[in-house]
């Protein structure tokens, strides 16, 4: 038999039995509904709607993402002929006597019509195929003059099409579920495959689904859909349309669903691209998008404990700005899964910061620029601004000293960031992250302060991926690129935006696992088995992750979160997004090639690794260091001495038993900091051979007194941040020796205190007074007043508690 000829019309006996009788009843239908007037309407050819298209979007080879409906028309592919399975299966379930009616069946009507009356409800129904194809085509009008209006519709679409071609047009147009119109669709939405590929059982659950799609929806009611095939082979079988064994085989085959619907894949981005009626070529891939989505699903259920529900990535090709994955959210079908996160306004932490040691190590050595051994102060600093005193925290809690940029960039240490920021001046900071394509910082630079470096704005995923491609790209910014287009179009928007071999120096400090392991550790999520430029960051309060992974072909972009703003539980970007980075790195990257290298000369130094200066003999370590042409340090390191103390260790040069020791001469900013971390020191005294002491004096020290907070100082309680992360530290300068010190507030004792005398105090909104006593005597006194806010009224230079 061939495989597109329907049973009905393969006898000629039988087809002349059910001609007369299609006549007949056709007469008696039309007849009795309408009288003559109807017969003549009926010889009027029916204008059929043309056949409807579909916005298909494919993948980068051409393989099907994703597709919309137009009008809620079909999504698959037309097919124009259709196989003899899915015919049968659809005859069975549908209108076994298609064959031999006229459009509307006047046995089943009689035979629905007694059923319903015995029955005293609606229990079985008379729709013909070509009925329920009318309802597809045009809008029935309602009560008795609809159903009316459908019949003599359906005779019509009879007198005009021929039978081959209304199942054509059913199957094309019929809804099944999960957004699948028409037998193509389904066909690869439920099994992954094309209507011709279809067995007996698998035409049979299709089948089944037209008459309840969301009741009997496979996906998610396996049981009542199989069960409802089941009904459908059982009725082909009593037709004998398929004999007893095929139809015992086609029970006892498993759905054989596939994974996840064909229509699925990148529903965030489909959304931006302007729909238009047939083919439209992405820059994705099938292939990474799928593993994206399943990374992120996994990870996020890893996660659940920390409360964690939602999470974002975006992965591009660094030499042409293409899409390669776009997730906006795992579980897209979930009511909050519809927000795509790539395009969420959220805090980026401390994701800016290699930004601004960009454009300071542009600057070389001229108007404040750094290099990467350049010395920064990672000490306790308060800054004024139009929302009062800011006093920055690193996320760890403590102050490492002196601080080279490599290190402070590798590890995301704020109080360096920030002092790198008062360099660059935050206007032209914000210029430069606006020339990188960030649109969303539309406010003055006073709004934003020095606090913009540590994430005191509000940013997107996708722009500031685009942001990292551009240190990828060595400068050149050019915008993501989720559409096939001729190379020459796609770099109209290319422009130079910093210098290149900064740039490069960036990447390398970020790729740098030694300068990162003091924070991060050597086995982190930053540090796969391949070259990798990686920066983190989490927002106040633990509502934002992120990580940003830089390789030799790929720049990859990962926000986790919660798209309500709840925090996580006390998750950093490292342990949230670091995950989801790593695992996407190493699925990318087999091949482990290194990173691009610089287009520029860069120079080398060998530096002392304290002072950042030209390694001397003194120095008790060094390392290689990179520099912008001309930017090396020409000094060599004054830090370190070997020098010979007496047996109280003062500096006795030339004395008799003596012993040599190493030294270091701390600049003055980090000589109260060395102090308190017991390191070695230059000595405090200077003994001749022949006057010795019996102990050494006292180091100097200024007036005593409180150093921080200053008087007249504000702040400001954040409250999306803990209290307990709001602590102020409390300094004092006193003698070494000084013994029963306390602090006080409003009277009332906060607790003794020995060298070097700090404390921190957790705030309360109002005015205060902090004393700091010896005894009942007050050596000093200090003022100042503490402010709340509210979630509306959110104070950026609050937003400093940011992790690596």
């Amino acid at each position: 038999m061939d495989s597109r000829i329907s049973p009905a019309t393969s006898n000629p006996r039988q087809r002349l039995t059910r001609g007369l009788l299609r006549a007949l009843t056709g007469a008696f239908v039309v007849g009795g509904l309408t009288g003559g007037w109807l017969a003549h309407a009926l010889q009027q050819p029916l204008s059929i709607p043309e056949t409807p298209d579909s916005t298909r979007f494919l993948d980068r080879h051409g393989e099907l993402l994703n597709a919309t409906p137009v009008a809620e028309q079909a999504l698959g592919d037309w097919q124009p002929s259709i196989d003899q399975p899915v015919i049968l299966a659809f005859l069975a379930a549908e209108d076994h006597r298609f064959y031999d009616h006229p459009g509307i069946d006047a046995v089943a009507i009689g035979r629905a019509g007694k059923t319903n009356i015995l029955a005293g409800e609606t229990r079985e129904g008379a729709s013909t195929i070509t009925q329920q194809l009318v309802r597809r085509l045009w809008p029935r009008p309602p009560g008795l003059e609809g159903k009316l209006w459908e019949a003599w519709t359906a005779l019509r679409v009879e007198s005009t099409l021929e039978k081959e071609e209304i199942l054509v047009q059913y199957l094309n147009r019929i809804y099944f579920g999960n957004h699948s119109y028409g037998i193509d669709a389904a066909a690869r939405t439920y099994l992954g495959k094309a209507p011709d590929k279809l067995s007996i059982a698998e035409a049979a659950l299709l089948a089944a689904l037209p008459r309840s799609p969301e009741a009997l929806n496979p996906l998610k009611n396996p049981r009542g859909a199989r069960d409802a095939r089941n009904i459908v082979i059982d009725r082909m079988q009593e037709l004998g349309w398929i004999d007893p064994l095929d139809a015992d085989a086609a029970r006892e085959q498993p759905l054989g669903l596939r994974e996840s619907p064909a229509w699925s894949h990148a529903p965030h981005l489909v959304r931006r691209i302007d729909p238009q009626p047939g083919n439209i070529q992405t820059t994705l891939d099938l292939r990474l998008q799928t593993q994206v989505q399943t990374i992120i699903d996994e990870e996020i259920a890893a996660l659940e404990r920390h409360q964690v529900s939602h999470a974002a990535v975006i992965v591009v090709d660094n030499q042409s700005a293409e899409v390669l994955a776009y997730v906006g959210s795992a579980e897209w079908t979930s009511p909050d899964g519809q927000v795509d996160g790539a395009m969420a306004l959220r805090s980026p932490g401390s994701a800016l910061k290699p930004f601004a040691y960009w454009m300071g190590i542009e600057r070389g050595l001229d108007d404040g620029g750094i290099t990467l051994s350049t010395v920064l102060e990672d000490l306790p600093g308060s800054w004024h601004g139009t929302h009062g005193t800011w006093s920055p925290n690193n996320y760890d809690r403590n102050f490492h000293g002196p601080v080279q940029v490599r290190e402070a960039l590798a590890r995301s240490l704020n109080l360096p960031a920030v002092r790198v920021l008062e360099r660059v001046g935050t206007s032209e900071f914000q210029r430069r992250l606006q020339d990188l394509g960030l649109t969303t910082l539309d406010k003055g630079p006073a709004h934003y302060g020095l606090g913009l470096v540590l994430g005191n704005a509000e940013v997107r995923l996708d722009e500031l991926t685009a942001a990292y491609l551009a240190l990828s790209r060595h400068g050149l910014y050019r915008p993501l690129r989720w559409l096939k287009e001729p190379s020459s179009q796609a770099d109209e928007a290319a422009r130079i935006v910093g210098r290149p071999t900064a740039a490069w120096l960036i990447l390398d400090a970020l790729d740098d696992a030694d300068a990162r392991a003091a924070s991060f550790m050597r086995e982190s999520p930053l540090e796969p088995p391949f070259p990798m430029a990686a920066k983190t960051g989490t927002s106040v309060g633990f509502r934002d992750n992120w990580a940003f992974g830089i390789t030799s072909e790929h720049t990859i972009g990962v926000w986790v979160g919660n798209f309500d703003g709840e925090p996580m539980d006390n998750l950093s970007g490292v342990a949230g997004a670091g995950p989801i980075l790593n695992r996407i790195a190493q699925f990318l990257n087999i091949d482990r090639s290194p990173l691009k290298p610089a287009t520029e000369t860069v120079e080398k130094a060998r530096v002392c690794l304290l002072s950042g200066l030209r390694q001397e003999d003194a120095c008790p370590g060094g390392r290689v260091e990179r520099f912008l042409s001309g930017t090396a340090p020409e000094e060599t390191c004054s830090w370190h001495r070997r020098i010979e103390v007496d047996e109280f260790g003062a500096l006795a040069t030339g004395c008799p038993n003596t012993q040599e020791r190493l030294a270091i001469r701390w600049p003055g900013e980090f000589a109260e900091w060395a102090h308190k971390q017991d390191l070695p020191s230059w000595p405090t005294n200077d003994h001749s051979c022949t006057e010795k002491m019996d102990t050494p004096p006292p180091p100097k020290v200024g007036r005593p007194g409180i150093i921080w907070p200053e008087s007249g100082s504000v702040f400001y309680l954040d409250p999306r941040d803990p209290p307990e992360f709001q602590a102020i530290t409390l300094r004092a300068n006193l003698p070494l020796d000084s013994q029963e010190v306390g602090w006080w507030v409003n009277d009332t004792f906060l607790g003794f205190v020995e060298s070097p005398f700090s404390f921190r105090w957790v705030p309360s909104m109002g005015n205060h007074v902090l004393q700091l006593k010896r005894g009942n005597h007050t050596v000093d006194q200090v003022e100042l007043w503490v402010g709340g806010q509210t979630e509306a009224d959110q104070v950026p230079h609050r937003k400093d508690e940011n992790s690596p």
